[in-house]
Formats: C-alpha cells, sequence, structure tokens
C-alpha cells in the first residue's frame, strides 16, 4: 500500500465518491481505497445546482485548485 501522502484523493471526504472528476473518462471508477478504506456514507443532492447544474462547466480536475486559471 502507497503512503497517505502518495494518495491522489482524500479518503476521509466525499470527493472520492464525486462522478465528475475529469480523470475518470469512461471509467466506472478511478481510485481504489487502501484495503481498510471502509467508504464513507454520501447522500445524493437534492438540488437541481448540484445534481445536473454544475456540469455546465464541465469536468473537474482532481488537480484543480480554488481560483487557478482554467
Amino acid at each position: 500500500m502507497a503512503p497517505m501522502s502518495a494518495w491522489t484523493v482524500d479518503w476521509f471526504s466525499s470527493g472520492i465518491v464525486f462522478p465528475g472528476w475529469a480523470e475518470y473518462g469512461d471509467a466506472p471508477f478511478l481510485w481504489r481505497g487502501p484495503a481498510t478504506y471502509d467508504p464513507l456514507l454520501v447522500y445524493q443532492p437534492r438540488t437541481w445546482l448540484l445534481r445536473e447544474g454544475w456540469k455546465q462547466a464541465g469536468t473537474i480536475s482532481c488537480h484543480e485548485v480554488p481560483a487557478a486559471k482554467r
């Protein structure tokens, strides 16, 4: 198992189950957790903006940072 500093995403956040990452491509799931990982319970969004509206801006890369130019 790789050290936590080498992981691409924070395994203790809900970002691991976010379906809009650009890195997913056509894959159903991109990141595999460590053997001891127990996925978090994540509820689906109720509002249109959180469910569909954000997609109008395109996918999001896991390497993007807030306020960075696209």
